[in-house]
């Protein structure tokens, strides 16, 4: 009977060993490559942040890239600008994107692979009125800003909204004299219009994005409810209000879903890891085109 034991043991042992699987280590992965962020727009000049990737192994730090060579060049292969150095990583210019051009960065630093990414300035689009309003959604009494434009058709686009808030705290200082501190912040609004993505309607967030899939060459309203934290306190004056409606590339707007998708994961073991969108080949990161008009409502 030991002596059958020991057979057993002898042959489990090597059963273990023998569907032991040799997996190379793939070289790429643990080799650092660029990473280049840029979403620029017509209002305002170049901006590009170039950093370094780490991989799974890699028990260094993100540094910022100090000695990159950062170049436009427009859709014919011609340069634009080759932008300036401007500390922790930020490579800037003195020109602006154009409207509808298209527009390529190249990156390269010593002892990496060069990178390269092109995106386009998206048109705008027409806004026929905006307004705010209070009106009461379940039992809460909101601010709701209503943005109504005219989507262009035959044309794929994509749009984002977000708002902030000036306002001023009115408090009473040690002397017992009354001060005041300003404040401008981005606001959580409300997405429960049937068109915002992500994981759900009715929840709050930072900004809400959405493709014209379901009113391609249509006029649309949009009403985003506003965080009501501000009306719980006597001492707050709202100075202005800000909206933001951006019409956005398809990468931009691919980067800003898997961004957003990535941040409501985090921290949840049960979660399904998130790939942040890339369009820069041979690294990472983002070059994308938004088109932003702001509007204001005193």
């Amino acid at each position: 009977m030991r002596r059958v034991l020991t057979i057993i043991i002898c042959f489990l042992i090597a059963a273990v060993f023998s569907c032991r699987k040799e997996i190379p280590f793939n070289a790429e992965i643990t080799t650092p490559k660029l990473v280049v962020n840029s979403l620029f727009a017509s209002d305002s000049t170049w901006a590009v942040h170039v950093s370094r990737s780490l991989s799974v192994i890699d028990q260094g730090s993100l540094d910022n890239i100090e000695n990159a060579t950062v170049v436009i060049s427009d859709a014919s292969g011609a340069v634009v600008e080759t932008l300036t150095y401007d500390g922790y990583g930020n490579y800037v210019g003195t020109q602006s994107p154009q409207v509808g051009q298209l527009y390529r960065v190249d990156v390269a630093a010593p002892n990496y692979v060069p990178v390269y990414g092109s995106d386009v300035v998206p048109n705008a689009v027409n806004v026929q009125s905006l307004d705010t309003m209070s009106n009461t959604v379940g039992e809460e009494d909101l601010l709701t800003v209503q943005i109504v434009f005219k989507d262009p058709p035959g044309v794929r686009n994509y749009y984002r909204f977000a708002v902030e808030m000036g306002y001023w705290e009115i408090f009473e200082d040690f002397s017992g004299g009354i001060d005041s501190t300003y404040y401008e912040e981005q606001m959580w609004i409300l997405l429960n219009d049937p068109s915002f993505e992500g994981s759900g309607n009715n929840s709050w967030r930072d900004s809400g994005i959405m493709t014209d899939l379901l009113f391609d060459g249509q006029t649309k309203t949009v009403d985003i409810p506003v965080s009501n934290w501000f009306y719980e306190f006597q001492d707050i004056r709202i100075e202005f209000v800000d909206v933001y409606f951006s019409n956005v590339s398809e990468s931009s707007h691919y980067y800003n879903r898997s961004f957003q998708l990535y941040q409501e994961t985090q921290g949840n073991p049960f979660a399904q890891p998130v790939q942040v969108f890339s369009n820069i080949t041979n690294g990472f990161g983002i070059f994308g085109g938004t088109y932003t008009e702001i509007h204001r409502v005193n």
